[in-house]
């Protein structure tokens, strides 16, 4: 599905080089769940903005289903990132001013898709996630786990192949944290790509792929954790 060939990502520091991704290659097979971990610095955060095409490394190769992304244009990319890979951050990053109807709405508003197949799609996904009757409330009104629910339904609304979480339960408690751990892994046991960066070592473990960085570079990549 995905494969990465000496990416490389540098940037300027007043007078100094840091190398945030050094000659990294990774390959990722369509289904696969991974967990990427490392210290501050270690690359993995700007591993996963690579990924998700939210920055562009300064050499290597990055293919995604046998389509070379180095070469698209900034608008190109917007349309790949919108159609085949969703988002999950720590902050959630909800519109205040719209609902959690609203929140996913947006997107398929983007798309051009009909109010009708809008309606159906978002009702449905709300309700599945336990959210039908707060759907008209704003994301001040939901608790953290409640909009953290509400992020990765807006992720996933579009049904991309790939979904990046980064720190996703770090906001939560342990009870919320554990609930969105769950909804995350039946989205991949549905066969969504799902690749977490994450501090939290139990949440590593859990991962059926755990990568390690240090300095830029993949440090360990081994299999182990749900599977």
């Amino acid at each position: 599905m995905i494969a990465l060939q000496d990416i490389c990502r540098e940037y300027q520091v007043g007078d100094e080089i840091v190398h945030a991704l050094d000659h990294v290659s990774l390959d990722i097979e369509r289904g696969e769940y991974l967990s990427i971990m490392g210290a501050s610095g270690s690359g993995k955060s700007t591993l996963l903005n690579m990924l998700g095409l939210l920055d562009m490394p300064n050499s290597g190769s990055y293919r995604f289903e046998d389509r070379e992304l180095m070469t698209l244009s900034e608008e190109a990319r917007a349309t790949f990132r919108r159609e085949k890979i969703g988002f999950i951050f720590q902050s959630f990053h909800l519109i205040p001013r719209l609902s959690a109807y609203g929140n996913l709405e947006l997107p398929l508003m983007l798309q051009g898709m009909p109010f009708s197949e809008r309606r159906e799609r978002i009702t449905r996904a709300l309700r599945e996630l336990g959210l039908d009757e707060r759907m008209h409330h704003l994301p001040r009104e939901l608790s953290g786990g409640q909009q953290q629910r509400v992020a990765i339904a807006r992720a996933m609304i579009l049904e991309p192949p790939l979904l990046l979480a980064d720190e996703p339960t770090g906001n939560l408690d342990s009870r919320s944290g554990g609930e969105v751990t769950a909804l995350l892994e039946s989205l991949h046991d549905r066969g969504v790509t799902l690749l977490i960066v994450t501090h939290d070592a139990d949440l590593g473990k859990r991962a059926t792929r755990q990568i390690r960085m240090q300095d830029g570079r993949i440090l360990h990549d081994e299999h182990g954790g749900r599977g």
